[in-house]
Order: structure tokens, then C-alpha cells, then sequence
């Protein structure tokens, strides 16, 4: 799925702008850029879809010092959004550092549940839409479902999709008949059995073989079909 441009909306306090100087405002400047480029580039790895970033600075910004040599702007705190830190050292070495408190929301197009899902039960492209939703608070939000993922409890209509919410779907169940296929140096064989445990794809699991009744190890491949776990 492409992911549109990023749309990006600064709010910064007029009211502490106008109290803090031209200095002041420029370096109060580089701070919100700084942290919205921060925040973009978490979203980005987060794989949200058409992240939007609204940042917020208190009013009443106290006026900045002097640096001939300019000041470098660093990244303290973004593990909260409601308040995340910076800080500037000038180059000088003698300026006393300034500080940054900033608000943060964060939005983006995330997947929402549209239909309910049964503890266990697979999660499907159909139950899903993407919405823009506030992911402030929700850092494990998706924008794509990956495939072979099942509900780890009931899911809702409306509720947002979190990554603690899924597991690997269970492609084998106790009690099932399964193929066992095993391949080596080009020559594949297959013979019917029965699952004695249940798993997800790469699980290993109890399996007896119908003809002989040995119970081997076998690696779940997908529904119905494993392989002898010795093969790899």
C-alpha cells in the first residue's frame, strides 16, 4: 500500500514567541523542527501510514543567552508525547545549556476493527479498515496486517488494532489429520498422519504416522501439512 506525503502541523505559541526574541524564536524554531523530524522518523519505523505530527510549546518562553558559536540541539526524552525534552549546549562551553518542553499528538492511519473476532480466530483483510485515529498513546497501533495472525482475545467493532492483540494463528490442531512431507536431494515423500498437539506455522509438534504409528517431531508448514523436524 503507498504511503501518501506526510502532512505535518506545527502549533507554536504565539503569546512566548513574542516574548523571547528573534534569537529566541529561531533556535525555539529548530527545536520543533527537530522534534518533529524525530517523531516522523519513529512513525516511519513504526510502518504507520500518513503520520501526523502536532507539536505544542508552553507559553511564556524564557529569553535565550547569547552563543557566538551557535547552539547544538539534542534529543533528551521522546518516550512520552506528552512530554517529550530537548536540549541546546552552545559551542562556547560557558552558556548555561536551555532546555525544551514540548507537547506532542500523533496521528495516523491505522487499522480499526470492523466486524467482531472470536478469540483464536484469524484476523482477515476483511475485518479491518484503515482510520485516522490518535496513536499518542498506542505505540504498537498497525497500519498493515501480516498474514497467519490470530486474535489473542475477542476483538470489537471500533477497536483499534494493537500489536499485543495478535498472535500466530494455530494452522494445526490436536486431532487433525495432517500430510507429512518430507523432501531431500530432490526426492519427496508423503505420508498421512495425525496431529498430537496443536501449533502455529514453525511450531513443533507431536505427530503420529498413520502407517507405522511412530510418533515423530514434526515442523508445522502450513494448514494441514508438516515435515519431520530432522530435515532442518
Amino acid at each position: 500500500m503507498p504511503i501518501p506525503s506526510l502532512l505535518v502541523v506545527l502549533a507554536l505559541a504565539a503569546s512566548g514567541a513574542a516574548q523571547a526574541g528573534p534569537q529566541a524564536t529561531d533556535l525555539n524554531a529548530q527545536a520543533l523542527d527537530l522534534a518533529r523530524r524525530s517523531l516522523l522518523e519513529q512513525a516511519q519505523q513504526a510502518g504507520w501510514i500518513a503520520p501526523e505530527v502536532q507539536l505544542t510549546q508552553p507559553a511564556g518562553a524564557r529569553p535565550v543567552p547569547p552563543c557566538a558559536g551557535g547552539w547544538d540541539l539534542a534529543v533528551q526524552d521522546l518516550r512520552s508525547l506528552l512530554r517529550l525534552r530537548l536540549s541546546a549546549r552552545c559551542a562556547d562551553g560557558r552558556t548555561p545549556p536551555q532546555d525544551f518542553l514540548l507537547r506532542a499528538t500523533l496521528s495516523a492511519e491505522v487499522l480499526v476493527l470492523t466486524q467482531p473476532v472470536a478469540a483464536g480466530q484469524p484476523v482477515a483483510d476483511s475485518d479491518v479498515q484503515l482510520q485516522r485515529r490518535d496513536v499518542s498513546q498506542t505505540p504498537d497501533a498497525l497500519s498493515t496486517l501480516e498474514p497467519g495472525l490470530a486474535a489473542r482475545s475477542s476483538l470489537r467493532p471500533g477497536q483499534l488494532l494493537q500489536k499485543r492483540l495478535l498472535v500466530a494463528a494455530q494452522l494445526v490442531k490436536r486431532g487433525d489429520s495432517v500430510r507429512i512431507q518430507a523432501a531431500r536431494d530432490g526426492v519427496a515423500v508423503e505420508a498421512r498422519g495425525e496431529a498430537l498437539d496443536g501449533g502455529a506455522r514453525g511450531a513443533l509438534i507431536r505427530v503420529r504416522n498413520a502407517g507405522s504409528g511412530r510418533v515423530i517431531q514434526a515442523r508445522v508448514l502450513e494448514t494441514g501439512l508438516v515435515e519431520p523436524a530432522e530435515l532442518r
